[in-house]
């Protein structure tokens, strides 16, 4: 009875870790064919007729309506590498799949989940000690950057300017300071190639009332310049004259607070308020050649503020000076923007991205996204490795000859992690319409013999030095990608059974 119990718990076991297995390798297929720079296109369309057209990792797995629990927490990893490394999330999804689909082979061989969790993390680690000591490579040199810019642009819609758009995004970066403080506004018309970096602030947004468009001064103000709500539920008996002192009191308040802004700026100017501007007060300034941008984000109100060094101030009265900048006004596809620069150098800077269409754009954003974040990460941290898979296959060859220091059945395991580690450069080379197999075994030759920067030649066949090439990627993305692969992977072999759950109330 107490066997039959055990067979009967193993079955249940197996069969769960089963479906999230198969699960999980059906997300990384779908994205499969997506991998490398002679990767495919996807074509998502929801149930309102609405179309993406894209090829990358990150967005498809976003839209993808995946409902199966297991096929769930791969793509949860594709979202944590977007946001740690920008990009790599195809490659994190692949490795997991694959980790995922040797340890049914493993399982077959008589291995239980703990060994091959055990054995599994064991191999990341090495993996990622090894590849931190032996394969990354520091520069401090700005070709480097575009080079990795290159890297991640290559197979994507931005590849048709490649040179132009690798030196915008390392500039960009450069300015920046990161990829998290670049700015980047989209206008449909014109070409890839009319894209350029503006020395300055982009904001979309309109004055209240029209005015001119060119100004040369501005203040920066969070609010005061609209009449203060009364507290609720008060009640004040007023006869007619007191009615009209008191509404004639506020109205005076407003204008005094406006002359405080005019005294400023004499002779015109902008003012951009975050909070919101009587129509009274914006009429008063224009008659005094200031026009209003009322209701502006904080994080645009900041931009300015670093750009031009002026202080944002609290009130009207609190105004210290006025910024000398230059402020102009300009229609694009139909919507009004203010392009603010102020002529001297400041870490302030937008990216203006043209493209024929919505949707050409839309790609292009998301391609400058990626590229944008890696070279933020190789600037902050100065460490790249050869792309193309060189790492991977490296990995694994290391893995592979240091298996036998881990003692027990998790030997199996490492190795078994080796061999999904070299999924990468094969699907890279398949995607291009070459043999997986013979791309492997010639890398392992060629690193065997010496030639340690070889990588799949995309274009020929075969294998060529990545390092000539150049084609670079960052450290920590490679390193993200091993370790979310690994513990996902594990996560999914933990589970045993797949319970019902009472919803919350």
């Amino acid at each position: 009875m107490v066997k039959n119990m055990n067979k009967k718990e193993a079955g249940k076991s197996e069969k769960a870790q089963v479906h999230n297995i198969r699960a999980a390798k059906t997300v990384a297929e779908t994205v499969k064919s997506t991998l490398g720079p002679m990767g495919m296109d996807k074509m998502m369309v929801d149930g309102h007729g609405n179309v993406i057209v894209t090829n990358d990792g990150a967005t498809i797995l976003r839209e993808l309506d995946v409902s199966h629990p297991g096929g769930k927490m791969i793509a949860e990893v594709a979202r944590t590498q977007e946001a740690l490394c920008y990009d790599g999330t195809t490659s994190t999804v692949v490795l997991a799949g694959q980790l995922l689909g040797n340890s049914e082979m493993l399982f077959e061989k008589g291995l239980h989940p703990n060994v091959i969790c055990r054995g599994y993390h064991e191999a990341s680690q090495m993996a990622v000690k090894f590849l931190e000591n032996d394969v990354a490579m520091t520069s401090d040199e700005r070709s480097a950057l575009i080079n990795v810019a290159k890297t991640a642009i290559t197979g994507k819609t931005l590849e048709s300017a490649l040179d132009a758009v690798s030196e915008l995004c390392v500039s960009a970066v450069e300015k920046a300071g990161d990829a998290e403080n670049v700015k980047v506004v989209s206008f449909p018309g014109g070409s890839l190639e009319d894209s350029y970096l503006y020395e300055g602030v982009i904001i979309n947004k309109d004055f209240v009332l029209e005015g001119e468009n060119t100004y040369g001064r501005m203040v920066l103000i969070n609010n005061g310049l609209e009449t203060e709500k009364a507290e609720d539920h008060v009640q004040v008996q007023l006869d007619a004259k007191s009615y009209q002192s008191f509404k004639g009191s506020s109205k005076a308040d407003l204008i005094d607070s406006a002359k405080h802004i005019v005294n400023e700026m004499p002779h015109g100017g902008v003012a951009f308020v975050r909070d919101g501007v009587s129509d009274m007060v914006c009429t008063y300034l224009k008659k005094n050649g200031i026009m209003v941008v009322r209701r502006m984000p904080e994080s645009s109100m900041r931009a300015l503020s670093r750009m031009s060094g002026v202080e944002i101030a609290q009130t009207p009265e609190d105004i210290e000076g006025a910024a000398e900048v230059s402020i102009t006004r300009e229609r694009k596809d139909g919507v009004w923007y203010l392009f603010v620069g102020d002529g001297v150098e400041s870490n302030e800077a937008t990216l203006v991205l043209r493209g024929a269409t919505s949707h050409t754009l839309e790609e292009v954003e998301r391609g400058f996204d990626d590229a944008l974040g890696v070279v933020s990460l190789v600037m902050s941290g100065k460490k790249y490795v050869i792309g193309g898979g060189n790492s991977f296959v490296r990995m694994a060859m290391h893995l592979r000859q240091h298996a036998a220091q881990i003692g027990g059945r998790a030997q199996m395991a490492i190795e078994s992690f080796a061999d999904a580690l070299e999924v990468v450069p094969a699907t890279i080379a398949e995607n291009a319409g070459h043999d997986p197999l013979d791309t492997i075994l010639a890398m392992r030759h060629g690193i065997l013999q010496g030639d340690v920067h070889l990588g799949p030649d995309v274009t020929e066949g075969g294998v060529k030095d990545l390092l000539k090439e150049p084609v670079f990627e960052p450290f920590e993305l490679v390193r993200q990608a091993v370790l979310s692969a690994s513990e996902v992977t594990n996560a999914i072999l933990r589970i045993d059974d797949i319970v019902a759950r009472r919803p919350n109330q």
